[in-house]
């Protein structure tokens, strides 16, 4: 078994451990690491985050300061955020997330969301931003305030091997997508002949693909590299398709805090020129090295 092959084997035996509680809190970091950063040692997870204080519109930046803490709305999705064995939470959003609250100075407290639900726990102040992998597009930002991107994703389509090389686009071709992402939006608009069915969570999805309730499941690399080595040789990236959409990524925040909107895109401004960025998110990315932060203690042996 060569190295990459031993990667993918630890990750499929870290994606079987079960999804943890809703949230859970952890200090900040005291500065950016060029290398994989060390797990945040945070409090035990909490049962719920109750909504913060009522904050004047336009005052969340010095709300945020005066609390102590930033309200972080995070999404399960390897390898954006996830729990490793020890039930820290790791993963490239992580990473941002624990610098941003950083350099703001305070504490921050991680706030597990379904994916769907994330504009409405921002909306309803369960949370102060989103940072999940949570794309641009018109129609979220009709009722969010996007700082600049910081990050982007390119969409893969996994099939059935047997599909790889063909036209997908027709009536007899299952394709699952999660509900109310641009994944779903993507399969919709580019494949309107094949019938699409949508699944609540990344897990669902891929259960319904790997006992074929699907055909085909529309994701974001390298997710779609992780389906293609969990299925032993049954499923393979598609090159029947052309064109699957390039997306960007951005923190969202509640309408009208421009000094929150301020400090975000200095913050971006400074660690993209810096390379800190690029350099978490080639690690998430484009390597496996992070899969055995999310081995059991005893998969190595």
């Amino acid at each position: 078994m060569n190295a990459m092959n031993k990667l993918l084997a630890t990750l499929v035996l870290a994606l079987a451990l079960p999804v943890a509680a809703l949230a859970a809190d952890a200090p900040a970091a005291k500065a950016p690491a060029k290398a994989a950063p060390a797990a945040a040692k945070g409090a035990p997870a909490a049962k719920a985050t109750p909504a913060a204080a009522p904050v004047a519109p336009g005052k969340l930046f010095d709300a945020i300061r005066k609390r102590g803490t930033l309200l972080v709305g995070v999404a399960w999705s390897l390898p954006w955020a996830m729990r490793d064995p020890q039930g820290e939470w790791q993963g490239f959003e992580i990473d941002i997330a624990r610098q941003l609250a950083a350099d703001l100075g305070v504490d921050m407290t991680l706030v597990r969301v379904p994916f769907v639900g994330l504009t409405e726990a921002l909306l309803r102040n369960r949370v102060d931003i989103v940072i999940a992998g949570y794309s641009i597009t018109p129609q979220r930002a009709l009722v969010v305030d996007f700082s600049n991107q910081y990050a982007d994703s390119q969409m893969e389509l996994v099939v059935r091997k047997d599909l790889a090389a063909q036209d997908v686009n027709r009536a007899d071709v299952r394709i699952g997508a999660r509900a109310g992402t641009t994944t779903e939006a993507a399969a919709r608009s580019r494949l309107p002949l094949a019938t699409i069915s949508t699944y609540p969570t990344e897990r669902e999805l891929y259960a319904a693909l790997k006992d074929g309730s699907v055909d085909g499941a529309l994701a974001y690399a390298p997710r779609s590299t992780v389906a293609v080595a969990q299925t032993e040789g049954r499923f393979a990236v598609s090159t029947g398709i052309a064109g699957l959409p390039h997306t960007v990524e951005a923190f969202a925040v509640r309408k009208g805090e421009q000094e929150l909107l301020n400090f975000l895109n200095a913050w971006i401004a400074y660690w993209g020129a810096d390379g800190w960025i690029a350099e978490r998110h080639k690690y998430w990315f484009e390597t496996l090295d992070w899969t055995a932060r999310l081995a059991p203690a005893d998969a190595a042996k």
